[in-house]
């Protein structure tokens, strides 16, 4: 493992680590990373912002003292988590139930991907008032493969 740690992803020998390099690498293998570097951009446009929003939520879940994660997660709850949500579900009616380019991206698949664990450190569920975020969820839990991906995947405990 070329940084002692998961994920590593293996291709025809080398190894490659950093979860977010090698979803890039995947959604252009399977044609969700735009058609040019302009979509391609704006779709890592979102992937960061999404990024930059779990990074937000992490940092305040993992918070070793109880006082000062009280005060972030007011913070978190009134400021933050409203903030992203409400532009992300504008972003994704603007785009026909998709986070970017009004057509599925990895994008679109990162989020919905990401959204148990978020939901999890929030211990809420952070799509319940937000409607076009939940379209893109169910958009990509939809797709055939993803669903059946999810069917027979071994349960984690967490």
């Amino acid at each position: 493992m070329p940084m002692g740690q998961m994920p590593v992803l293996e291709v025809d020998g080398k190894r490659v680590h950093q979860s977010l390099a090698m979803c890039r690498y995947v959604a252009k293998q399977i044609n969700l990373a735009g058609d040019n570097p302009l979509e391609a951009l704006q779709i890592d446009a979102i992937v960061d912002t999404i990024n930059d929003f779990r990074l937000k939520i992490a940092i305040v879940a993992y918070e070793p003292d109880d006082m000062v994660k009280e005060k972030k997660m007011i913070t978190l709850n009134n400021e933050v988590i409203p903030f992203y949500l409400t532009k992300l579900n504008v972003i994704a009616k603007e785009n026909n139930g998709h986070l970017v380019l009004g057509k599925p991206t990895w994008a679109d698949v990162y989020f919905a991907g990401i959204l148990d664990y978020l939901n999890y450190l929030t211990k809420t569920n952070l799509l319940e008032n937000f409607p076009n975020l939940q379209e893109v969820v169910n958009k990509v839990l939809d797709n055939e493969n993803i669903k059946a991906y999810i069917a027979k995947r071994p349960i984690t405990e967490v």
